[in-house]
């Protein structure tokens, strides 16, 4: 009986359907890319819909719009900046990081339902504000899930590929949502997101995380890296394995070895519970610049997001279709993010980041030009935002790849900095505040700068702003500029 039991525990479990698939490099990408720009979509959906419906559904008075318009905007990004620092700490101190997934996906049906029944202007923040926690959840596990999928050498070009599906979202959901609400009205731009949200359901039920997959094949050490929960339990496993034969016959030694952990253990406890692991990320220079790189390119966007649709309907008389369709001029250089990202793992993101906001500055300051209703005028705005697209573009892949750099580099320099559930979840956690910052910081100083000073002083400050992000990035991305190599 004995003999049938441990046979029975030592059976192995039965494979999963499409197991190989479904926990494969790709479709894991896939399935974060789909998350990503779920939530960016839903945020950026209603962008030239809310000046209208505020009016026709809500009842908002005209003089009051602006207001309304940024400030539900600032409420998504205020729940990302509460909720990422919470959803990061969890997910590192949790090994299975599909289930915070799955939590996001609830919150997230929550929203997107509210804002299908969304009439009262009250009921529209709170959908904002749900739609905020899922997106701090999914950005915040779905990065640290890339980082435990794929190896430091290609890193880059993954967080290029999943980043530009979030810049992509954020730029692409204000022209289709511009499109659908003048088309067919309100409740079909509500049945395209819940469509979207039926397909990041299906892929996210779907898929199975690495650490998962090997529990049905055999465990290889040297097929890729799989984050820092497989790393620690494959380091264990070892020493199990590298004590066991010998320490039979050398029992003092095992002795020691024990004496050796028993001290180990003793300190480890103390050594973690000494620095938060927030603030030494904080204390980083390299992790402060790739966040604040990510925050000003999120910064300019939600700028627009919240101040460009209701500009050209009072400059040009656009209604919310052409208020979206706009937005095209910004979303097809996004699709550039996988190059940039390969770019970056090949040349390095020092240059490239730098590049991205010097070169974001100029066009951006040229929009003042932009002041009155004429064919040429709408030409140039187009041309001008075709231009920022490109150099936005090149801010996000560069600092996304970097962050994970700064972590993997102080755990192999102190291994002991941020404890054994890592720290990647965490230093992505930051990074979303920075991008949950920028979505509360953008619409609402782009709308209180083009109601006081105008849409001149709004451009100027819009550059400076973008080439600000240049300074930091030429001395510490990629590291200290003159430190030795």
């Amino acid at each position: 009986m004995t003999h049938d039991a441990e046979r029975a525990d030592t059976r192995a479990p039965r494979k999963p359907w499409l197991l190989k698939f479904r926990s494969s490099n790709g479709f894991i990408l896939a399935t974060v890319c789909v998350a990503i720009f779920t939530d960016a979509f839903l945020y950026g959906v209603v962008v030239p819909v809310l000046p209208f419906s505020l009016k026709e559904r809500s009842g908002v008075p005209e003089d009051q719009i602006q207001w309304w318009n940024s400030f539900i905007f600032a409420v998504f990004g205020a729940a990302i900046l509460v909720g990422s620092p919470i959803c990061g700490w969890v997910a590192d101190h949790t090994s299975d990081r599909s289930i915070s997934f799955y939590t996001g996906l609830l919150v997230l049906g929550a929203a997107t339902i509210l804002f299908g029944l969304a009439k009262a202007s009250w009921v529209l923040l709170v959908s904002r504000l749900l739609q905020g926690i899922s997106a701090a959840i999914t950005y915040t596990v779905g990065l640290a899930l890339l980082v435990d999928t794929v190896g430091r050498d290609n890193i880059g070009q993954w967080m290029g590929t999943a980043l530009s599906s979030s810049s992509f979202g954020l730029i692409v959901s204000p022209l289709l949502g511009g499109v659908i609400y003048a088309k067919a009205g309100y409740m079909s731009v509500f049945g395209v997101a819940m469509g979207l949200i039926v397909l990041d359901i299906l892929m996210r039920l779907s898929m199975i995380e690495k650490k998962h997959a090997e529990m049905y094949k055999p465990v290889s050490t040297t097929d890729g890296f799989y984050g820092t929960f497989t790393s620690s339990q494959t380091s264990g496993h070892e020493d199990e394995h590298s004590n066991s034969p010998t320490q039979q016959n050398k029992p003092h030694d095992d002795s020691e070895h024990a004496s050796l952990r028993n001290s180990a253990d003793e300190q480890a406890p103390r050594k973690k519970s000494r620095t938060p692991t927030i603030l030494v990320l904080l204390s980083m220079p390299r992790l402060v610049t790739a966040i604040y790189g990510i925050f000003v390119n999120v910064a300019i966007l939600t700028a627009f997001d919240g101040v460009l649709p209701l500009y050209v309907k009072t400059l040009f008389q656009w209604n919310s279709l052409n208020a979206g369709l706009i937005f095209m001029c910004l979303a097809i250089p996004a699709l550039s993010g996988p190059l940039v990202g390969k770019l970056s793992d090949k040349f390095g993101p020092r240059w490239i980041a730098v590049a991205g906001c010097s070169l974001t500055a100029p066009p951006l300051i040229l929009l003042r030009l932009v002041d009155h209703n004429s064919a040429e005028q709408k030409i140039l705005l187009c041309a001008l935002l075709v231009c920022c697209g490109f150099t936005l573009i090149l801010i996000v892949s560069p600092v996304a790849a970097d962050l994970s750099a700064v972590v993997e580099e102080k755990e192999k320099i102190d291994p002991d900095a941020f404890g054994p559930g890592g720290a990647y979840a965490q230093a992505f956690a930051l990074f979303n505040c920075a991008m949950a910052a920028a979505t509360l910081f953008g619409p609402v100083a782009a709308g209180a700068l083009i109601e006081r000073l105008g849409w001149g002083a709004l451009t100027a400050a819009l550059g400076i702003f973008a080439f600000s992000g240049a300074i930091p990035a030429f001395f510490y991305t990629g590291g200290w500029i003159l430190q030795e190599k």
